[in-house]
């Protein structure tokens, strides 16, 4: 089911998963790190953009906050693969939009061979392409 849209500057529009609901843009950028997801959604350098996990399960070992580097997630949005529940849940309580089900291997090549670029996102049972492109 997509309810779920990611727009990239350029004009890409990217069908999705909802995990957490909600519009969002930002500075779309990555991360290669296969541990540590608690850590990089509470690091305050992600603020104001969209995070995008390179490593195709985030969530694998559950959300603790002894591993939190602030108070509360940075990020404006979230990208993976796929999300636990536990890590949407928790983004959801965030209000942070987060979505699943999308390459993000695609969308790394494309950042790291072009640069960071402006996204949006609509996520959610209203949520349109025209919703994300908006963002």
């Amino acid at each position: 089911m997509t309810d779920a849209y990611v727009a990239i500057e350029g004009g890409r529009v990217v069908p999705a998963r909802a995990r957490s609901p909600g519009r969002t843009r930002g500075e779309l950028v990555f991360t290669t790190a296969y541990t540590g997801y608690e850590e990089s959604l509470t690091d305050p350098s992600y603020e104001e953009q969209i995070l995008t996990f390179s490593y195709p399960l985030i969530g694998n070992y559950g959300v603790r906050e002894e591993r939190f580097e602030s108070d509360r997630v940075h990020p404006r949005g979230v990208l993976a693969r796929e999300l636990t529940d536990d890590v949407a849940d928790w983004l959801a309580g965030e209000d942070v939009p987060a979505v699943d089900e999308l390459d993000t291997r695609d969308l790394v090549v494309d950042i790291r061979d072009e640069g960071a670029k402006k996204c949006g996102i609509a996520a959610g049972p209203n949520a349109t392409e025209a919703d994300a492109l908006a963002e």
